[in-house]
């Protein structure tokens, strides 16, 4: 795979790249962004006066390991209370998980349609996303469907962090990533609400598009890759 920056996506371009493989991040473009009713909850555990950004700032700076499957959900929420001088016992885990998991997997029915549609072209689907044990269950399980459409069963393959043991934005998982697509990079599209995150993809080869919202997506896929009408 050759590391170069690939093409910037906002731009009309009629030239538009060969594409054969879509990949989606999944937090915050396949699901909304994180519901702040479910992070209070999980503030309010640890200290019920804590500030919510300054908290969801502690809770985002210990997930790296976590995500990457190099730490247990325990570890993972003691190095949060270590924060706040809490020590959290093996029967607040359950709790904690519940809101985390209910915080991130509200189903963006939009993104789905999307999908849909580049399933019905035929596009190789894939998910790269930082995600650890706890998120893997859920997308498998109770978060899988979008009303009646099984989303995941739109992908033809599926990367999470925590079974890779590798973690966006290292290079090393974005290489993973273009050999299970099993074309070059320049053949892959990332898709990710990360702006570091597209922007290493790129110098991986990659093309990239920063997501911001549904519609948006719709229109750079539409006008600048010709993916959609």
């Amino acid at each position: 795979m050759k590391c170069g920056l690939a093409a910037s996506e906002e731009h009309l371009d009629t030239t538009a790249p060969e594409i054969s493989t879509v990949i989606f991040d999944c937090g915050r473009v396949i699901t909304m962004d994180q519901d702040s009713a479910c992070a209070r909850a999980m503030a309010d555990f640890f200290c019920p006066s804590a500030d919510l950004a300054e908290f969801i700032a502690k809770y985002t700076l210990e997930r790296p390991p976590y995500d990457q499957g190099l730490i247990d959900a325990f570890t993972y929420w003691n190095n949060v209370g270590a924060h706040y001088g809490t020590s959290v016992f093996a029967e607040d885990v359950s709790k904690l998980i519940r809101w985390d998991m209910q915080s991130w997997f509200t189903i963006n029915a939009e993104t789905v349609s999307i999908i849909q549609e580049l399933k019905r072209r035929d596009f190789r689907l894939m998910i790269l996303s930082n995600m650890n044990e706890e998120g893997k269950a859920e997308i498998f399980g109770a978060s899988r469907y979008c009303g009646e459409i099984d989303w995941i069963s739109l992908f033809d393959d599926i990367l999470l962090s925590c079974d890779l043991l590798q973690l966006k934005p290292q290079e090393e998982i974005y290489r993973t990533c273009v050999e299970r697509a099993g074309t070059d990079a320049e053949a892959c599209l990332f898709i990710d609400d990360s702006p570091a995150n597209i922007q290493a993809a790129r110098e991986c080869g990659l093309h990239g598009i920063v997501f911001s919202h549904a519609s948006q997506l719709r229109s750079t896929l539409r006008d600048s890759y010709r993916l959609l009408n």
